[in-house]
């Protein structure tokens, strides 16, 4: 099971059950470092090169590398050619001067006018928190449907101490038959949260949500429907019935992740990589209702799924069935 995030009490009514929180979703990210990039060949004689291990197409720097004296034994000829790559950290420094400032003299403040500050203490920043930081007290149940998703932050699992296993399984089913999900505050990490605690496949879900505050609804846009033809209307909605389906998670893949990772993993080999091809431009939209119908034409088309790309041989097999007449190969 994944790290506890928060641990505390949900409360309803006077049942008070004892839970904990960890995240249901992480986001996966190829992680890069700054680096400082030098060409080995302008570094001074006798210099060592210290730091950590780093990898750059294939080869790999020492901990610690001094450069050859004229007594020694001469570098490969490729290594001049080599880069070499040391981290880097970020520092604070003084606006408008290279003057890098110590970590103890860096506050916390809040710009109230242009360039005009006041500095927020530690202590104060604590008697700010929030009292409620182990009680998750529900406070109303509604309809999911009547909530935007817009709201919603962060996913979490609620996994029952044991001491409160009973009352989470009559929380859980209590909102699996009535159809509603709870609406609860709660603090973590010196932050107040409005949650929303919804029956999953087999537990209870939490669902952190943007204050009204935080949303920015007079921004979103306003869209104009008195252009829109009702045939242009009708071919669309053909089209999105043509494409509605189950929806199916494992299907969407981060292909920008697995192509990084492909690039990533022949450069450490020491392998070439290709540039990128022209980005596409989608092709201009002259009539809507003449696209729409070469849309729906597209799809009437017959497209082998992956099952069928995987097995071609029965792919090929339900064809002859199929083919009455056909003489075979």
């Amino acid at each position: 099971m994944a790290s506890t995030v928060w641990r505390g009490y949900i409360t309803f009514g006077l049942i008070s059950i004892p839970v904990r929180l960890f995240r249901a979703a992480r986001a996966e990210r190829v992680s890069f470092r700054r680096l400082h990039r030098e060409d080995s060949s302008r570094q001074p004689p006798r210099q060592a090169i210290e730091g950590p291990e780093v990898t750059t197409m294939g080869t790999r720097l020492s901990e610690s590398r001094p450069i050859t004296s004229g007594n020694e034994a001469p570098p490969p000829a490729w290594e001049g050619r080599r880069p070499i790559l040391s981290p880097v950290q970020q520092v604070s420094v003084r606006r408008g001067t290279d003057e890098v400032l110590e970590h103890g003299s860096v506050v916390k403040g809040y710009e109230y006018d242009k360039n005009r500050f006041v500095v927020v203490e530690p202590e104060e920043l604590k008697s700010a928190a929030s009292k409620t930081s182990t009680q998750m007290e529900i406070g109303e149940f509604v309809q999911l449907s009547e909530i935007d998703p817009v709201y919603f932050e962060t996913s979490y699992y609620v996994a029952p101490e044991e001491a409160g296993e009973k009352a989470y399984a009559l929380l859980y089913q209590a909102l699996q038959r009535t159809g509603l999900v709870a609406v609860a505050r709660f603090a973590m990490h010196s932050r107040e949260h409005v949650v929303v605690l919804r029956p999953g496949k087999t537990g209870i879900i939490a669902h952190t949500m943007f204050f009204s505050s935080e949303v920015r609804a007079d921004e979103e846009y306003r869209a104009d429907t008195s252009a829109v033809a009702p045939k242009e209307l009708d071919l669309a909605q053909t089209l999105i019935h043509s494409l509605a389906g189950p929806f199916e998670p494992e299907k969407y893949r981060d292909t920008y992740r697995e192509r990084l990772e492909s690039i990533i993993a022949r450069k450490v080999r020491g392998e070439p990589v290709s540039s990128a091809g022209a980005i596409q431009k989608p092709a201009e939209v002259v009539d809507i209702a003449d696209a729409l119908r070469r849309s729906l034409a597209n799809l009437k088309k017959p497209v082998a799924s992956e099952e069928q790309a995987r097995t071609p041989e029965r792919a090929t097999s339900r064809t002859k069935k199929t083919s009455r007449g056909a003489g075979q190969k």
